[in-house]
């Protein structure tokens, strides 16, 4: 496969504010509520979401206007641009949301899913579908009904083209025996198919609602039914481990909440993948009336480009100075740039948020030579950022994840 290459530098983006409806009455009271961009057009962002009862008339949200117009602010809010969905109740709403989205979306949902499909969404402007289908219709049973839906996409920035595969599940619900045992079948189906298929050397991400843990199932403490993949490191990377080790739960409809929606990657990606760019979209979590009114699972993301750098310029920057290395990366409270200067130079580091606003800056007068200079992240909260290093006459700009 292609890897993603470098990408240009940072861009400044503007807060986006949207409306929710704060009290699930008939009423007009509306709460406005920021939706985080988090996504780049720098980066391939990919997210799952289980939408709760999509447009049902009877289950889930019960203003399924309100709902659809929520989910909307969502996906162009966040700016990620493919999506994987799950528990999509009504075709009509489904094309409803695709109507109000902005020109350049486009969707396609399952056929074979009963009354709860699973589907994609994308923006045309990065993402094309190359084809879609239904795998393992064989085996429904094991999906409960839902065979996944495999779609292959074409992703472009800038001068960067990935081809994906994506194989959107949403698996058997509940804690008990049987369920459990069509959720450890259904995850070898989709292992051996991958593994003994031509996507045995594709880039392939593996993502939705799993309806269960990556540590334990949550039947009776058990095996999860996914162990399968994490026993085989080679081949796969279970990106949302790390958010079930920190208990970044995923489904919140109770207390405490679990972790049932989770993205593995296959190894071919794992050199493209951002590391610690998995999340979940939660700062959703604290609007009031969300689980109410949109879905009692937040969107969980992750995102893919070069992990050291994002400015395709460096390598034509003059010799007389370069940017060789940023490390650790992530970091976790401390982190210093490498650099190589073949004459005096006053070199700016400044440190970004994700929306382009400037947090710091500190200045360093270095002399010919190799120096290693400190980038201020103490004072940052976990998140991503981007370092710009600029020496006056040559810029280059990196991402930084900072976590605790």
């Amino acid at each position: 496969m292609k890897q993603l290459l470098p990408i240009p530098s940072l861009k400044v983006a503007l807060t986006m504010c949207f409306l929710f409806v704060a009290i699930p009455f008939h009423s007009a009271h509306h709460a406005s509520a920021q939706i985080s961009r988090v996504g780049s057009d720098a980066l391939f962002d990919v997210a799952t979401w289980n939408i709760e009862w999509f447009g049902a008339a009877n289950n889930g949200p019960n203003n399924d206007n309100l709902q659809v117009q929520n989910v909307k602010d969502i996906l162009e809010g966040s700016e990620i641009e493919l999506w994987a969905v799950q528990e999509i109740s009504s075709t009509t709403r489904f094309d409803e949301l695709l109507a109000a989205l902005a020109p350049g979306w486009q969707g396609e949902l399952a056929t074979q899913s009963g009354s709860q499909r699973v589907g994609y969404i994308w923006n045309t402007k990065f993402v094309s579908k190359r084809s879609s289908t239904h795998i393992l219709t064989s085996f429904s049973d094991d999906f409960a009904g839902r065979p996944p839906l495999k779609a292959e996409f074409d992703v472009t920035l800038a001068d960067t083209t990935l081809r994906v595969t994506l194989i959107n599940v949403h698996m058997k619900a509940f804690g008990d025996a049987e369920s459990y045992q069509k959720r450890v079948n259904a995850s070898e189906r989709v292992k051996n198919h991958i593994d003994f298929s031509s996507l045995g050397t594709a880039s392939v991400i593996f993502l939705g609602d799993f309806n269960d843990g990556l540590t334990a199932s949550t039947y009776a403490n058990q095996v999860s039914p996914y162990a399968n993949f994490l026993q085989d490191a080679a081949n796969y990377q279970a990106l949302t481990l790390e958010l079930e080790n920190k208990n970044e739960y995923t489904w919140i409809g109770g207390s405490p909440g679990s972790n049932l929606d989770h993205i593995v990657i296959s190894s071919e990606l794992s050199g493209s993948y951002l590391s610690g760019s998995v999340s979940t979209m939660k700062g959703l979590r604290s609007l009031f009336g969300f689980t109410a009114q949109t879905s009692d699972h937040l969107p969980v993301y992750a995102s893919f480009g070069s992990s050291t750098a994002l400015d395709t310029d460096e390598t034509d920057l003059p010799v007389a100075f370069m940017v060789r290395d940023m490390y650790p990366n992530p970091s976790s409270g401390t982190s210093q740039v490498t650099i190589s200067a073949s004459k005096y130079s006053a070199v700016d580091i400044r440190v970004y948020d994700a929306l382009g606003r400037l947090l710091s800056t500190k200045t360093h007068q270095v002399v010919a030579g190799d120096h290693t200079l400190p980038v201020p992240v103490q004072h940052l909260v976990p998140g991503a950022y981007f370092v710009q290093i600029n020496s006056g006459y040559s810029q280059t700009t990196r991402p930084l994840m900072i976590v605790r």
